[in-house]
């Protein structure tokens, strides 16, 4: 009976030892039938590692052991380890894959490098790796940002998670690793608006396992406000252009904000509104200036700045006055002239020669001046004033003397 249990035992072993015939040939090493022969392995498997015992052999003149290993696919055990001391009795094999077969041998070696008749074969399995996540989500609309969150990770294994990040369908890259287990989200920061991204996370073990990967979630970051439409400036209004665009529809509506330009100088924020109107106070007349207008959402996000202006004005003084008549009248004299537009609502007369004066809120198109000095020469010029108190350039002077 005996020899029947050791006859099945051989069949058994025999695939084992075809996939490692290549021991005794492998460096050309010596066999040595008078070294003890490992007929005995035990072994206990993590996710990446095997630990393996084996009994002691102090009182064996070898050297230590050579540990082997093989594949499921494997034709052959190839050596991964010398242990160089006979007063060994553990070794841990590492960076092995989760969930697969391997087989292992170990042979001892003496200080001339022969070699122990093959022993016993072991087929161990490594553990699994941890299930992926089974929850992971992505918080879309989120200005320059977008939060990734998920449940923390069942397997008290996991010692951090490891996020990829993918952009138009490229190729996943490492983006960041949030350490501890109870962790449970991330926020990818720094971006554009309007982006979008795919996402996937790994759950990791404290010895770098890696989980299956959570499924692939998309997320865009918030876009940027709508660009005002309609926006147009006054062009005759006293002092001031009046600027009216259409009401933008968006619910992030914070305000609109308002840039202007003079000449050639680029444009610079003057004032932000919630309505959509905006006086610009300039207090000239006839001043130019280039405007554009923009919307600014809750988060701060600030519509395209539009690559168009539009132009508003004040109004325009009123024409200068011609002067048609003047004359001395022997102790006085006379002026009169004519509008150049129909805007004027007084007019100024300014004289100079002696002491200069200015006559005021003169609302006829002529003049008597009767506070001269006779002898004295003088020289006129009449201003136009409108209704908004604007004034005119000066009229062309006249000269009187005598």
């Amino acid at each position: 009976m005996k020899k029947l249990l050791l006859l099945l035992l051989s069949l058994a072993l025999i695939p084992f030892l075809n996939a490692c015939a290549n021991f005794s040939q492998q460096n050309n090493l010596v066999v040595n039938e008078n070294l003890p022969v490992i007929d005995e392995l035990k072994h206990i498997s993590d996710m990446s590692s095997v630990a393996f015992e084996w009994k002691s052999f102090y009182n064996e003149d070898i050297e230590g052991f050579y540990l082997y290993r093989g594949g499921a696919n494997d034709s052959n055990l190839e050596l991964i380890a010398t242990i160089k001391d006979k007063y060994k009795t553990h070794f841990v094999d590492t960076r092995l894959e989760a969930n697969t077969k391997y087989y292992y041998a170990m042979k001892s070696f003496n200080k001339e490098g022969h070699i122990s008749r093959e022993g016993v074969i072991v087929e161990v399995k490594t553990m699994n790796s941890p299930v992926s996540l089974p929850f992971v989500q992505a918080i879309s609309g989120l200005p320059g940002k977008i939060k990734l969150i998920w449940r923390p990770h069942p397997d008290l294994r996991v010692s951090s998670y490891v996020i990829e990040r993918s952009q138009n369908n490229a190729d996943f890259k490492h983006l960041a690793e949030v350490r501890n287990r109870l962790s449970a989200e991330y926020i990818d920061d720094n971006l554009n608006p309007n982006e979008n991204f795919q996402y996937r996370i790994f759950a990791k073990t404290s010895d770098g396992v890696y989980s299956e990967s959570s499924e692939i979630i998309n997320s865009s970051t918030k876009p940027l406000p709508p660009q005002v439409t309609n926006l147009s400036v006054s062009t005759n209004l006293p002092f001031r252009v009046r600027l009216t665009w259409d009401k933008v529809n968006f619910n992030d509506l914070a305000y609109y904000k308002i840039y202007a330009r003079s000449s050639l100088f680029p444009f610079s924020n003057i004032a932000k509104t919630q309505n959509t109107s905006y006086e610009d106070v300039l207090n000239e007349a006839g001043a130019s200036r280039e405007y554009k207008v923009t919307v600014v959402d809750k988060d701060g996000l600030e519509s395209i700045m539009p690559s168009d202006y539009v132009k508003g004005k004040t109004l325009d003084a009123p024409a200068a006055p011609s002067i048609v008549s003047s004359a001395f009248t022997g102790n006085s004299i006379q002026l009169s002239w004519v509008d150049n537009d129909n805007r004027a609502r007084t007019y100024i007369v300014k004289r100079y020669g002696g002491s200069d004066v200015e006559f005021k809120d003169i609302s006829q198109k002529n003049f008597d001046d009767t506070s001269i000095v006779v002898g004295q020469s003088y020289s006129y010029e009449v201003i136009a004033v409108d209704e908004f108190g604007i004034q005119s350039l000066p009229s062309k002077r006249v000269f009187i003397s005598k």
